[in-house]
């Protein structure tokens, strides 16, 4: 079953990207590829911050309403949910059960098939994976029919859908294996470094002892370093949820004269003081996992020309002498980092032909658009990045050019074979030099 189309031009989470392009709104019943003029994309909730999930000119497949859980075996913790079931209502339907996600990205409002599309990834990476570790079966329809494959079934077109930005087929019904966890509660613990030395260090000292871990910079003091390190472990208590009230929202675009380098600094100085004064204890899982969800359209505080996130990762031998240069090419040129984070990744074979994960170091920096001159430092970012054996993430990438590209992602002409020739997406022909 398909609902009527429209034509729209949606913005990427960034709020930079904007094209114009047909929208096919997908409700279950669907057996085949709908009829459209060049090519589809399946798009959720579009928390995309690059162009991954856009198709300009062309169509998307809005999965939004695939939105049914459709089993949940409280015993062996088995969900079955349709594509645009939301990694929050996976949460809430399971964690009253003693069960949750093994894996979940820093929103609770992607679709489960955006995460495998993107093959996301947690604070917890070094333990638990990514979330194509943890799928079962995935169900899409591609040119020539449905499909259903997983480990050991259709392994390859699998292992091609795990990370495959959408591109392999629409996704309909994605079967996961959650964890059995003994609250709805975290212990968290924060701590401050002024120096980013003993913050790595430190980071590096408790990998066995904390399963999550985040690193908090203030990139905004050319002098002066500021760092938290944010440490959480799933702790005991009540497994029913806390109630959930309303959630503010951010009712227009911040004017683009607050959105300077004294307003960050003083937002960073402040986070940085509330850090220092926070006490160890627990906190609930959607207040830890899902920080920046207390704040609906939040990316509208960075003003109406949007912001870019450079989200990257260094392999752990470079990291000691990488990272530095990164942090002081960014330092260095004429752009404002708003919001900076650190995160561990483990040792684990990535179970995706473009996953993003691998053995290292790796950051998310929430850039203030400043056209070119952002551009261009993420085209120097990509160059060293490149020459350290490191990566950016495609589901946050608005500049990589093909040639590099190609150095990050080498398996990408393998994973070429699997894309549907119906699919293709606005990131897609930007990376490759294809049409489609």
């Amino acid at each position: 079953m398909m609902r009527t189309d429209h034509e729209a031009t949606p913005l990427a989470w960034n709020r930079v990207h904007r094209y114009p392009q047909r929208v096919l709104d997908i409700e279950r019943g669907l057996n085949s590829l709908p009829d459209s003029a060049g090519s589809v994309l399946p798009r959720g909730f579009g928390h995309s911050y690059g162009d991954s999930c856009l198709n300009a000119d062309n169509t998307l497949l809005d999965t939004r309403g695939l939105n049914r859980v459709l089993s949940f075996d409280a015993c062996t913790g088995v969900l079955h949910c349709e594509a645009g079931v939301t990694i929050g209502e996976v949460q809430r339907h399971a964690t009253p059960h003693g069960w949750r996600l093994a894996v979940s990205p820093s929103t609770g409002l992607a679709s489960v098939a955006g995460c495998v599309a993107h093959d996301v990834h947690g604070r917890n990476h070094l333990r638990a994976g990514s979330f194509g570790h943890h799928l079962l079966e995935i169900e899409l329809i591609r040119g020539d029919g449905r499909h259903r494959c997983g480990p050991g079934s259709d392994e390859p077109l699998f292992r091609a859908t795990i990370g495959g930005l959408g591109l392999t087929g629409l996704i309909t019904t994605v079967r996961l294996q959650l964890r059995r966890v003994p609250s709805s509660f975290l212990q968290v613990e924060t701590h401050a470094h002024t120096e980013l030395s003993a913050l790595l260090a430190h980071l590096d000292a408790t990998a066995e002892s904390h399963e999550y871990a985040t690193a908090w910079l203030d990139m905004t003091d050319r002098q002066a370093f500021r760092g938290l390190l944010e440490l959480g472990d799933e702790g005991p208590g009540e497994r029913s949820l806390p109630a959930e009230g309303p959630r503010p929202r951010v009712p227009f675009d911040l004017p683009r004269w607050c959105v300077n380098r004294p307003a960050a600094q003083a937002f960073n100085r402040a986070y940085h003081r509330l850090g220092e004064r926070r006490r160890p204890g627990p906190a609930g899982y959607r207040t830890y996992l899902y920080q920046m969800d207390s704040l609906g359209d939040w990316n509208r505080l960075l003003g109406r020309k949007g912001f870019y996130q450079y989200h990257f990762l260094v392999p752990a031998a470079a990291v000691r002498a990488g990272l530095p240069r990164l942090l002081d090419a960014v330092r260095r040129s004429d752009n404002l980092v708003v919001l900076a984070i650190l995160k561990r990744y483990g040792p684990s074979a990535a179970p995706g032909l473009m996953s993003f994960p691998f053995h290292g170091l790796g950051g998310a920096f929430d850039f203030v658009n400043r056209g070119e001159r952002t551009l261009g430092l993420f085209r120097e970012l990509d160059r060293l990045l490149a020459e350290l054996g490191g990566r950016v993430y495609l589901a946050k990438d608005s500049a990589l050019d093909p040639d590099t590209f190609g150095l990050m992602y080498p398996r990408w002409t393998a994973f070429r074979e699997f894309v549907d020739p119906r699919f293709s997406s606005s990131l897609w022909r930007r990376v490759t030099g294809e049409q489609g």
